[in-house]
């Protein structure tokens, strides 16, 4: 939740099914206008909130990258793309991969919302459709191009806290330095030694993500997952 008290406004991304839990947060934090809802990008482990939320809200869509193929109502993003915030701007980064619509947030240049492109100690897993290999490259690419470009300094705070890979870190946030210099994924310098990490000692993928999938892109019904 990123909010605005200049504006008393407020932004969702990468909310879960139950929107009276997050309508109730940010009422607790002084928030009772929610103007946006961002999907970083289409998520394979849990049904997006994302569209109950622009129902309830009466607002004109989703924000998602312009890949990600739904048949909800979005706002396509492009790389670079800007927002308003009140005096806070958030800037879309274009970071696929893990999947191909996936997209980071950076708000004013001092915090980034990684998804499930970087996450703490380690990155997202890229066998949830398509080659793997290509995947793997891509994301190597979206996290060397683009997020680790970004000054030491920014803040980084990914969609998953826990287990990824083989690791089992509870932390909720760090830095682009800190990951740089602790994140076993980050110190692979080439594409093979990546892509070796990236197939190996990861735990199953999410039960039925294939179905969730299409749930999210409006492709299949709530009773099919």
């Amino acid at each position: 939740m990123l909010g605005s008290k200049e504006t008393g406004e407020c932004v969702i991304v990468d909310p879960l099914l139950d929107i009276d839990f997050i309508v109730n947060e940010a009422k607790k934090e002084g928030y009772d206008r929610i103007t946006r809802v961002i999907d970083t990008h289409t998520h394979a482990d849990h049904i997006s909130g994302a569209r109950n939320l622009v129902r309830m809200f009466n607002l004109p869509g989703i924000y998602m990258h312009a890949n990600s193929g739904s048949k909800f109502r979005t706002i396509p993003v492009q790389d670079g793309q800007t927002l308003k915030l009140g005096n806070v701007e958030l800037r879309f980064i274009y970071t696929p991969g893990h999947t191909y619509d996936h997209v980071c947030i950076l708000v004013d240049n001092s915090k980034v919302l990684t998804g499930d492109t970087l996450l703490i100690g380690d990155v997202g897993r890229i066998d949830l459709g398509g080659d793997p290999r290509s995947n793997s490259n891509i994301l190597y690419d979206s996290l060397h191009d683009k997020l680790l470009k970004l000054d030491d300094r920014v803040e980084v705070f990914p969609t998953h806290v826990g287990a990824a890979h083989h690791l089992a870190n509870t932390n909720t946030w760090s830095t682009i330095g800190r990951e740089k210099v602790t994140n076993s994924a980050l110190k692979l310098r080439s594409k093979d030694e990546f892509f070796k990490y990236m197939t190996e000692e990861w735990p199953p993928r999410p039960p039925d993500y294939q179905n969730i999938v299409k749930l999210n892109r409006g492709e299949a019904s709530i009773a099919t997952v």
